[in-house]
């Protein structure tokens, strides 16, 4: 699948799936986004349906990308519906690197601290989407809630 054939029932659905979710994030982060870079924010309702697309571009540094996803975990956990989040991290070109590692690692401690179901992180280039797995016997807030379902 690919954006460009979304069941027509996906806003039905919940991103907890990963495939559904990497063609959401394909939909709406667009060539122009994926050039300059950024961070993109699916944010869910509590069944994992898309609520709200947040996309924050031209982000300069390791250190502010960091704040960025610290105040948008903290500003999600504070808006009414909200139940859950994707999180893209947005570049050119490239595979999945070590700052990318890093970054979802802080993306994960921030939604375990703040108790929002992350759903998952993906790397979104002009080439593809790629979703950052797990580390082996670590379980993010967003598969613990799919089991508790």
């Amino acid at each position: 699948m690919s954006f460009d054939d979304l069941p027509q029932d996906w806003p039905t659905r919940s991103l907890a799936d990963p495939v559904l979710a990497a063609d959401v994030l394909d939909l709406v982060v667009n060539d122009r986004d994926r050039m300059q870079g950024g961070l993109s924010f699916l944010l869910c309702r509590g069944d994992g349906r898309l609520s709200q697309p947040v996309f924050v571009g031209q982000i300069p540094h390791e250190a502010a990308r960091r704040e960025t996803v610290g105040s948008t975990v903290l500003t999600a956990v504070t808006l009414p519906g909200v139940g859950g989040l994707v999180v893209g991290i947005v570049k050119p070109w490239g595979g999945v690197d070590d700052d990318d590692r890093a970054l979802h690692e802080h993306i994960l401690a921030m939604c375990r601290r703040a108790q929002l179901p992350l759903l998952g992180t993906y790397v979104v280039t002009g080439t593809g989407i790629d979703r950052l797995p797990v580390a082996a016997g670590l379980q993010d807030v967003g598969d613990r809630a799919q089991g508790a379902a």
